[in-house]
């Protein structure tokens, strides 16, 4: 038997809304973190776990040193981890290694920015070397040296351009003397982004085609966790990335909520979408609050309105504005 399908073009049925075409997006898979969010250092904060993930070191005969996590007391709520570095044979021969998302992909003359917040013990006086290299380290596309790290806690501030293209590259921080040194926070990423506002161009231009009406976010599954304490609370992924809280995954990984909620709002004006966003209403995967104890959860809620929609007089408005959006979205 043969079937036949008519379509009758001239005869539309029931129109349906515009407005119910749109997407769905959620920190699984590293869709975020590793993807549209286009930081290049995995663990940048070290505050995946209570060993340095993603972090390893390389050394040259009768080198050595070792790399381990400390609780920093003088650290932020969400940034209480640091680095330590411990140099013991150097010259040169021996290099802190991040390989990013899989490694780290540079375009011939684009611009990147590098970020170090670090200290020095007083046992150490040398350099550092922050040397892009090919993955197997035998070849450099890009180099920054900062001279001396301060004794104190410093934030230093890297410009360059990459000397070829390569899709697959690694960061390595090779010091040049023997001693003690922190790392609190190394970030990397590309200057040029979409519309300037921090997200990856070719990821964006493609969620631009689809021209959704809305954008759901920031997840079903990521926003609930799988207890309350790792469930999404917008309010601790808005403000400086430095300080944003490390989020556990059901996924199996971490995220550094550098796409929080203010980025989120802004994605979607970008793509002349309306934000639908999902809040936590008090349901983990493993837990539930009593409704005895609900108030903050939906005053999350009206805050997060207040956040995108409220004048700038208003106490989230202005905060939002503090923020670098100084009008409603």
């Amino acid at each position: 038997m043969t079937a036949a399908l008519t379509v009758k073009v001239d005869q539309p049925g029931i129109k349906v809304s515009p407005s119910l075409y749109g997407i769905f997006f959620e920190e699984i898979n590293h869709a975020g973190d590793g993807g549209l969010y286009p930081e290049l250092i995995r663990n940048r904060s070290f505050e995946f776990k209570t060993k340095p993930e993603f972090w390893t070191t390389t050394t040259l005969p009768n080198k050595s040193g070792n790399i381990s996590i400390e609780k920093n007391n003088t650290g932020s709520q969400y940034n209480s981890q640091i680095l330590r570095v411990q140099v013991e044979e150097s010259n040169r021969g021996f290099a802190v290694v991040n390989e990013g998302y899989w490694g780290i992909p540079v375009v011939k003359n684009d611009e990147y920015k590098l970020i170090v917040k670090g200290k020095a013990d007083n046992n150490f006086d040398g350099s550092l070397d922050f040397i892009i290299q090919s993955s197997d380290g035998k070849n450099k596309r890009a180099s920054i040296k900062l001279e001396q790290l301060a004794k104190d806690w410093k934030i230093y501030e890297f410009n360059f351009r990459a000397e070829t293209d390569d899709p697959n590259t690694r960061l390595a921080i090779i010091p040049s003397s023997t001693g003690i040194f922190w790392l609190d926070y190394i970030s990397l990423k590309p200057v040029k982004t979409y519309k300037n506002h921090g997200l990856r161009i070719d990821l964006m231009e493609k969620l631009a085609a689809i021209k959704p009406a809305f954008v759901r976010f920031p997840g079903g599954c990521w926003v609930e966790g799988n207890t309350m304490s790792e469930a999404s609370r917008w309010k601790r992924t808005i403000g400086p990335e430095f300080d944003r809280w490390t989020q556990p995954n059901l996924w199996g990984y971490h995220s550094t909520n550098g796409l929080g909620y203010h980025e989120y709002l802004q994605m979607c004006e970008d793509l002349k979408a309306d934000a639908m966003f999902v809040i936590n209403c008090g349901m983990s995967h493993k837990e539930n609050v009593p409704m005895d104890k609900m108030d903050e959860y939906v005053q999350d809620a009206l805050d997060a309105i207040e956040y995108a929609n409220g004048s700038v007089d208003s106490t989230w408005g202005k905060i939002c504005a503090e923020n670098g959006h100084a009008k409603p979205f």
